[in-house]
């Protein structure tokens, strides 16, 4: 009898040790009350606009705006190709934006196609572009979490006024390319 008690007791606590490790897992998804991510591949850039927004549009290649105000977005479409791991695919959070993991990115590469503060048509300039964490454009690969918009502030200021022409070309797993051609409003240093 004293045999099976400590058996038995020595089983309830292995059971509830097992309980209370599992249960301490968290998962961040939940607690934003945000849904997972959809599985999709890129359909196309919509386009390429910049900040900043003044007077009731935004900027155009026409203007000139201050470094320090300067945004380059990104606008993309994506196919979803199956739902979310959620139960739920709506968010209970009205702040969420909907997020995809895309699947068919390889690679995001910005190219001059006109001089640029000394550095010459063709070169890729991916890395003078930084995302809100502070992370260059070309050292991104994490594409499980991307949103309809992305937004890039550029890291140098230029030496004199200078505009930006540009094409976005974003390389996917399967060899094929997609192409966005874009001009920038005229950018001063101060």
């Amino acid at each position: 009898m004293k045999i099976s008690l400590l058996s038995v007791s020595l089983a309830i606590f292995l059971f509830l040790l097992i309980i209370g490790i599992f249960s301490c897992s968290r998962d961040s998804q939940f607690e934003t009350g945000c849904p997972y991510p959809a599985l999709a591949k890129l359909d196309s850039v919509q386009q390429i606009f910049y900040s900043p927004y003044l007077n009731k549009r935004y900027s155009e290649t026409i203007d000139t705006v201050s470094f320090d105000d300067f945004r380059y977005h990104i606008e993309f479409e994506f196919e979803k190709i199956k739902k979310n791991n959620s139960s739920n695919e709506f968010s209970i959070n009205p702040a969420c934006a909907p997020e995809y993991d895309v699947l068919d990115i390889s690679n995001i590469s910005i190219i001059l196609t006109a001089p640029y503060d000394g550095i010459q048509t063709g070169n890729d300039i991916s890395y003078l572009f930084l995302l809100p964490d502070g992370k260059s454009i070309n050292r991104f690969r994490d594409y499980q979490n991307m949103k309809q918009f992305m937004t890039l502030k550029l890291k140098e200021k230029p030496s004199k006024v200078s505009q930006l022409n540009t094409e976005m070309v974003i390389y996917m797993v399967n060899g094929e390319r997609i192409k966005k051609p874009s001009i920038s409003p005229s950018i001063r240093p101060d």
